[in-house]
């Protein structure tokens, strides 16, 4: 696939990943399992046989500054926010979206709505009766991720790499002070904490001490603490993990979500694809019967829309990548 889309890559050698990483282990652990298991940091037979290495990559350590720059692009191209403000209801008329009300009595008028609020995207979906004919839906997961210090010698920081590591089910990338994040990929044995969004704690669990404790299956001179730090939050995720980017039975009514962790860095292809499928439906073609497709400026890719859309069938292939 990278081939394909002519996206560079390197093939990194077990050897070569010890030189870039000498604090990490290689030894196999697979399949991920819960520290209740009694077999839970034993390693099983033979050793990782190399990695593959995307120079290009990257990740955004700081979201508040990006969402900031975010905002004042949207600003420049004549977008408004109207912050502190809840939308109560959504209108519509002959199934067709009318306008947004406000929690101050103030009425909004837009025969187009693009929903993309995350974790109530279920929620809404049901308020407005837009998920009668999905095969695909969204939850609200709860997701917990663990800063620890980082190891005497601990090179991640210096290389600045973030390593997707299905072996042991974890990713982990550099954080400020000299830390490191750990976060899931969410395996089969780990239990699927679907909340309420509008009731739901935010306390760490027994989640951030298996994640803790998974990757110092990778990198042995990784120490714990008493002291759980990191973040607890929510995520909207699909039944396969791939957002939904699509129109709805409701005319008017377009749908961003689904988008878990890993779509905030892909914010600006997702506009565009939004902006896609509302010319495609301005111009009278039904994306349901024949799919939208948009080229991708950057490596000259077409890309087929029907990966996104509610109708699709469920992927058993598809998982949490942080890759994106």
């Amino acid at each position: 696939i990278m081939d394909e889309l002519n996206i560079p890559y390197e093939r990194w050698s077990p050897s070569k990943i010890s030189s870039y990483l000498p604090s990490f282990g290689l030894k196999y652990y697979a399949p991920a399992k819960l520290r209740s298991n009694p077999n839970f940091g034993e390693p099983s037979s033979g050793e990782i046989s190399g990695g593959v290495y995307f120079p290009a990559g990257g990740y955004v350590n700081d979201p508040q500054l990006a969402t900031r720059n975010l905002q004042n692009a949207a600003e420049s191209n004549g977008s408004e926010f109207m912050f502190g403000r809840r939308a109560t209801k959504i209108n519509k008329s002959d199934n067709r979206i009318s306008g947004v009300g406000l929690d101050d009595g103030q009425e909004i008028e837009a025969g187009i709505l693009i929903y993309a609020a995350g974790t109530y995207s279920r929620k809404v979906n049901e308020l407005v009766d837009a998920q009668k004919d999905m095969h695909i839906t969204t939850h609200a997961i709860k997701q917990e991720v663990v800063h620890l210090p980082a190891p005497d010698g601990f090179e991640l920081g210096r290389s600045g790499l973030v390593i997707s590591d299905s072996d042991i089910a974890c990713y982990c990338r550099p954080e400020v002070g000299n830390h490191i994040l750990i976060g899931s990929e969410d395996p089969e044995c780990d239990i699927r904490h679907e909340v309420d969004p509008d009731d739901w704690d935010n306390y760490f669990s027994a989640q951030w001490t298996t994640q803790a404790m998974r990757q110092a299956q990778r990198i042995p001179s990784l120490g714990t603490t008493s002291e759980m730090r990191g973040a607890v939050d929510l995520y909207d995720v699909t039944e396969d993990w791939a957002p939904i980017y699509d129109k709805s039975s409701i005319h008017g009514y377009f749908m961003a979500i689904g988008t878990s962790g890993n779509q905030f860095k892909n914010a600006p292809v997702a506009g565009k694809i939004m902006s896609t499928l509302i010319s495609n439906a301005d111009a009278k073609n039904d994306h349901d019967a024949t799919p939208a497709r948009m080229k991708l400026e950057h490596i000259g890719h077409n890309l087929d829309l029907t990966h996104f859309s509610r109708l699709r069938n469920i992927n058993p292939d598809s998982s949490f990548s942080v890759l994106g």
